[in-house]
């Protein structure tokens, strides 16, 4: 009976993780859409990877007159899909192909809607002029990064640079995933110097404002994933631990940990403490440590993740 019920328990949570995690890509993907029909498209401001690519290639071929843009993201991640399915694992590649399906699908599915909505109310002159790229480039980049962190967090992708920078990193070991995208969402703005130097646009300017939009898109993701209130690791160095310890519990309320550490110049053993607090109590940290001893060394890093009491729940990975 006991092992009957933690099935179902089992089974019901993983039910609830599943499904909480089709409403984030669902969601994710219907915003994303609203940024590349809204902003993007008709801006001609070009995202990074093969979304990127497919921008450039649906503009040069009249926006549709040869095929929709989501249908060029899915034909231009049919080959790196593959390439991940030999050289990495299918498991790692399904979820790239659920969720660059969907992304793609609601693009196009939601174009004429949007793109309506775009001259209704978007698109209208300011100050007697035409309407500011600027704008488009600072709400398209942040919403779009919004839509992404969404559906990255809920555990898809949009597509197979992520596929590709792991299939190039196994042959050439000196560059990281995070060289490899940079270096290829670079590329992909770019190119639309040259692809676009016949078209009326100033396409330098064009692409300084697709970097604007591409850095916001970045940063916007890192807060959906991990917050605005990043944890922070401070690691205390001083003759005096014990008293440092016993104030930051007392006053903070948050655990310390002694490690065991050995000055290299005096040979002599000291205490490290390692402690993980919020942003806003490291002032009253620097403040405890001062006051105790002026000469302790402090470092404080930050921590992307912290799972534990006081933090989160392991669960919810």
């Amino acid at each position: 009976m006991r092992s009957s019920k933690a099935y179902f328990s089992t089974l019901f949570r993983k039910g609830r993780h599943q499904g909480r995690s089709l409403v984030l890509l669902l969601l994710g993907s219907l915003i994303s859409a609203f940024a590349v029909n809204v902003f993007y498209i008709p801006t001609r401001l070009t995202m990074g990877g093969v979304s990127g690519i497919a921008s450039i290639v649906y503009q040069l071929t009249g926006q549709g007159e040869f095929l929709p843009f989501g249908v060029l993201i899915i034909l231009m991640n049919v080959p790196i899909l593959i390439l991940g399915w030999f050289y990495i694992d299918l498991r790692f590649v399904w979820r790239s192909i659920i969720g660059t399906l969907l992304y793609s699908v609601i693009i196009d599915l939601s174009e004429l809607v949007m793109t309506g909505w775009f001259d209704s109310y978007i698109n209208r002159p300011l100050l007697n002029g035409s309407a500011d790229p600027l704008i488009f480039c600072l709400f398209g980049g942040v919403i779009y990064g919004i839509g992404l962190g969404l559906i990255f967090r809920a555990g898809y992708t949009t597509g197979g640079t992520d596929i590709l920078a792991m299939v190039i990193r196994r042959k050439f070991k000196t560059l990281s995933m995070g060289q490899f995208l940079l270096i290829l969402d670079t590329a992909v703005v770019l190119m639309t110097v040259v692809f676009y130097r016949n078209e009326k646009d100033p396409v330098i300017l064009l692409a300084m404002y697709s970097f604007i939009a591409m850095y916001l898109t970045s940063k916007s993701i890192d807060i959906i994933l991990e917050g605005f209130d990043y944890i922070r690791t401070a690691y205390i160095i001083s003759e005096k631990s014990e008293e440092i310890a016993d104030r930051v519990m007392q006053q903070l309320g948050r655990g310390v940990t002694a490690l065991n550490g050995r000055g290299m110049y005096t040979g002599q053993s000291k205490s490290v403490l390692l402690c993980v607090l919020s942003k806003k109590q490291i002032p009253d940290l620097k403040l405890i440590v001062q006051d105790i001893d002026k000469s302790a060394f402090v470092i404080v890093t930050e921590a992307r993740e912290v799972l534990g009491e006081g933090f989160g729940d392991a669960t919810d990975i």
